[in-house]
């Protein structure tokens, strides 16, 4: 075997086993934190103690910590719903507009799934692809403390027939979020051509 040969395979395995490390240190950071609470000492268990031993030892208890719910900016759905939105390709049946369907609102999922079946039936076998990046951060258009409109500018990678048929293109799009609760799902979205 070459030298340059092993170098690789010992440079593969490096990557894989950091990864595999990488992710056993995030099912670790992943899992849910616990309190420890010391019992009493005491010989007498009580009511308040839930765990004590006759022998003076400490024992404890473990109590799981408070679940935090954790509002999603409005920026933060916007920029993702666009993102897989506005990245399509012929091969994947429209899986993109079924990853967003739970981002949307009712009636506006209503939309996206007629959206869906357009693209299923406009297939005409020949591929078509498109990836989409937001490369602007988004920009508040106006605002309540239900609604928000935000703008931003995409770049879009459009491929036809064969990976060697690639055009880039940017592009804005407008998108409405209206609140839920302490979730904010789009209820529209409005491309522009040009920046």
């Amino acid at each position: 075997m070459e030298r340059k040969t092993k170098i690789e395979i010992a440079l593969a395995l490096a990557v894989i086993m950091l990864f595999a490390a990488f992710l056993l240190f995030w099912r670790q950071k992943a899992a849910t934190p616990t309190t420890t609470t010391p019992t009493s000492t005491t010989g007498i268990t009580s009511s308040k103690d839930k765990l004590t031993t006759s022998t003076g030892s400490t024992d404890t208890t473990t109590t799981p910590a408070p679940v935090v719910v954790k509002e999603t900016s409005a920026t933060t759905v916007a920029r993702t719903f666009v993102e897989r939105l506005g990245s399509y390709s012929s091969e994947s049946d429209a899986a993109n507009i079924e990853d967003i369907l739970p981002m949307a609102t009712a009636s506006f999922q209503k939309q996206l799934e007629t959206l869906a079946k357009q693209a299923r039936a406009s297939s005409d076998g020949s591929y078509y692809g498109v990836s989409t990046l937001v490369v602007t951060a988004p920009k508040t258009v106006g605002s309540t403390s239900t609604q928000t409109v935000l703008s931003m500018t995409t770049q879009r990678e459009e491929t036809v027939g064969d990976p060697g048929n690639t055009t880039i293109k940017y592009q804005s799009i407008t998108i409405t979020l209206v609140k839920s609760g302490t979730t904010w799902l789009v209820d529209g979205y409005t491309w522009k051509d040009g920046v």
